[in-house]
């Protein structure tokens, strides 16, 4: 469905950065080696390259610029020093705010090839919601980064804030603000940049911490100092806010208000790794993975005549459903793994399954899973189309089981025990921020008529921590034993967005007396 770029970078240190952004962002919102047409008309000219990699990710910008400059270790520190940082930091940040210039006034014009012929598979946004991340990766310094600091540490960068402009020339391997009176850009060393995509290798865990940590840095009138970023990483992984709902890097009250000196020191890191805690968060990570392998097989396997079957869903809200899908963090996607997951180990021979996540949280994004069974008489063709209307129905009758939720997104799956090889994934996405009570009827209506979401729906709960406690190595406890088996003869059609919400008395009432009819008949002899 999308034109995805092909680009690997033109040399290594730019594959490394193009592996680093496509694992942490996937392939559909990370670009590497962006060009704009700037000076080419008709063919003629040359165009330019705009940044060596660009993520896309809703209204979040963030533009990457990548030096290998080689370290002049045989000259003495005080010329080494400053020639290394004006070729790799100063010119890294002039040209990451020439691109962010670039695409505040020419959104549209940058493309993921050098003849500008295939435009970015994800347009860039405009407007004044757009929010632009500078990141300046530099390489070549490490090894006498950890001679400077006599084999200590990581060779990261160490952290000051108070060092400005040109004073960075008598600072050797510290940065502070590099262009204080234009926009920030982050510094990373090729140490600090693997850490970072490593330990926070979502796009929205990576730009949380990008966001907070241009807070923190640019804040005038505290000074900052780390270490390396490493410490400043491991403060943050730690610390959580007073209700427990998101990571800081500093734990203080308003009361208190943040401190005029704040300083990360060597360490936290090391201890950090040495933790039980750590280790459990990072074994019970594992089945997260399949939420990310799930988006990646929608971007590198999509069917382009799904569009034909999915009615009412247009390519941009493909993208949307499935940037849904990528925004969420780690921690949420081990809870969406397990249970999408379990929901396919659930699900009997030749049953279905609906399942919904829902955390009874106001704007969060609610998650269906459908495993439904394939008959041996039906064409795969065949299935799939009931399959997509079942998915509609749950989809759209979740509002009932989700009364705080506006967008909805629901997933679809063969069931495991089959007698055909391969299978498929189908995605669908619905948001409606209001509900008007006849809707609610309706929906209420359809969903007794189909048997969705029964009254006694068995109900669990996720009970393990980010880092979870030594009890807590089983993620999902069951909170009621009770299990509505849904009716086995129900045949259900596509069913669009449009009939679904189709309102009038007259076809309610009808469609109420031949839900309870049904609903007689299929009680009859039950005990």
């Amino acid at each position: 469905m999308f034109d995805l770029s092909d680009s690997e970078g033109v040399n290594e240190s730019e594959r490394v950065l193009t592996q680093l952004c496509r694992k942490s962002f996937l392939r559909l919102w990370s670009q590497t080696n962006v060009f704009t047409d700037e000076g080419f008309k008709g063919g003629k000219g040359g165009t330019k390259e705009l940044c060596d990699a660009l993520v896309v990710f809703g209204d979040d910008v963030i533009i990457f610029s990548d030096k290998h400059v080689v370290f002049q270790a045989d000259k003495d520190l005080k010329v080494a020093w400053p020639r290394w940082y004006k070729r790799a930091v100063r010119d890294s940040c002039r040209q990451l705010h020439g691109a962010r210039s670039w695409l505040q006034r020419f959104p549209a014009r940058a493309f993921q090839d050098a003849k500008c012929t295939r435009p970015l598979p994800v347009p860039v946004p405009s407007g004044t919601s757009v929010r632009f991340h500078l990141v300046a990766v530099t390489r070549g310094s490490r090894d006498a980064a950890l001679a400077h600091n006599r084999g200590e540490g990581l060779g990261s960068f160490a952290l000051s804030s108070n060092i400005e402009g040109d004073a960075h020339h008598d600072a050797p391997f510290a940065i502070g603000l590099p262009e204080p009176e234009k926009h920030f850009v982050h510094v990373f060393d090729e140490v600090s940049i693997e850490l970072l995509l490593g330990e926070l290798d979502t796009a929205a865990d990576f730009l949380d911490y990008l966001r907070k940590r241009q807070v923190l840095l640019g804040r005038r009138g505290t000074h900052v100092m780390a270490y390396g970023e490493e410490e400043l990483l491991a403060a943050y992984l730690r610390n959580m806010n007073a209700d427990e709902t998101e990571h800081v890097f500093v734990d203080v009250s308003p009361e208190e208000g943040i401190p005029d000196v704040i300083m990360f020191e060597l360490g936290h890191f090391e201890a950090l790794k040495g933790d039980p805690a750590y280790t459990r968060k990072k074994e019970a990570d594992r089945i997260s993975y399949e939420w990310d392998a799930l988006v990646d097989r929608f971007l590198r396997y999509g069917d382009p005549t799904i569009q034909g079957i999915l009615p009412g869903q247009s390519q941009s809200q493909s993208e949307q459903g499935l940037r849904l899908m990528a925004a969420e963090p780690r921690y949420r996607r081990r809870q969406l793994a397990e249970s999408f997951v379990g929901a396919l180990r659930r699900a009997e021979p030749g049953k279905r399954l609906g399942r919904l996540v829902y955390g009874g949280v106001a704007n969060e994004t609610v998650f269906i899973f459908v495993v439904a069974a394939k008959k041996s008489s039906e064409t795969y063709d065949d299935y799939r189309r009931y399959r997509i209307g079942l998915l509609h129905a749950y989809v759209q009758t979740a509002k009932l089981k989700a009364p705080l939720g506006t967008t909805f997104v629901g997933l679809a799956f063969d069931n495991q025990h089959k007698d055909y090889s391969g299978g498929s994934e189908d995605l669908f996405v619905l948001s409606q921020p209001a509900w008007t009570e006849d809707e609610l009827a309706e929906l209420e209506t359809k969903r007794q008529e189909f048997g969705l979401w029964g009254e006694a729906m068995e109900m669990s709960r996720f009970r393990q921590d980010e880092f979870p406690q030594a009890n807590q190595r089983i993620a999902i406890e069951r909170l009621s034993q009770l299990m509505v088996r849904e009716p086995e003869n129900v045949e259900l059609r596509p069913v669009t967005a449009d009939k679904l919400r189709q309102s009038g008395k007259a076809k309610t009432e009808r469609r109420r007396r031949k839900m309870q009819q049904a609903s007689k008949r299929r009680n009859r002899g039950r005990k």
